[in-house]
């Protein structure tokens, strides 16, 4: 049987920096939210079609949201609260949006 002859030392050290890597990434993830998630997650909600300008209206809820600097707290908590109070649909709702009101 061959071994290795690693120095432990740097092994612990290797691991623990990737451990702590690891660890701010996960930190900034759970900070930040990206605008292609909250896209993708607009239109999981059914969001579709685009504005009169052509620009899709998953793009315009989500960037209404980043423009109104709140991004991070994700489309999901901004949508669903706004179906409750409105009564209307998310598709309504991103439509609303697009005309600004």
């Amino acid at each position: 049987m061959a071994y290795i002859n690693l120095n432990e030392e740097l092994i612990k050290r290797a691991r623990d920096a990737a451990r702590n890597i690891a660890i701010d990434t996960q930190k900034f993830i759970d900070l930040h939210s990206t605008v292609s998630t909250e896209r993708t997650i607009a239109r999981l909600y059914g969001i579709d079609g685009v504005d009169e300008n052509g620009v899709p209206l998953p793009n315009r809820i989500v960037d209404h949201i980043k423009e109104n600097g709140a991004l991070e707290d994700g489309l999901s908590y901004y949508l669903v609260n706004a179906v409750i109070e409105t009564n209307l649909s998310v598709q309504e709702i991103a439509e609303e949006v697009a005309k600004g009101i």
